[in-house]
């Protein structure tokens, strides 16, 4: 099944499995959560939640390489580089995006 991402008032995006095929016509999506929660998600067929990533594009070093280029995935491929692999730079094409640490760091 594909992953998406909802919207969550704590962590702003959440991921999460379709559970179950929707189709045309169904109120909501059955989702389930990463800590193994199962949700009912209500949807509008003109405004389904954004597909998420594949795995192995994670922490790519540029944004334009990502399948699904949308706000989750941008926040979520930033917060990996920078939570994950300490690395403040990523580039978007020829824009070169910078997280800023707020501490030195021994560049």
């Amino acid at each position: 099944y594909n992953r998406v991402w909802i919207p969550d008032p704590e962590e702003v995006w959440k991921s999460a499995e379709i559970a179950k095929d929707y189709r045309v016509g169904d109120k909501a999506l059955r989702l389930l959560l990463e800590d193994g929660t199962e949700l009912d998600y209500s949807v509008d067929p003109e405004s389904l939640p954004p597909l998420r990533n594949p795995d192995i594009l994670v922490g790519e070093n540029d944004l334009t390489a990502l399948s699904y280029l949308h706000e989750p995935a941008v926040l979520h491929n930033l917060r990996v580089r920078f939570a994950e692999s300490k690395l403040i730079y990523t580039y978007s094409g020829i824009i070169l995006v910078a997280m800023n640490p707020y501490k030195q760091l021994p560049i």
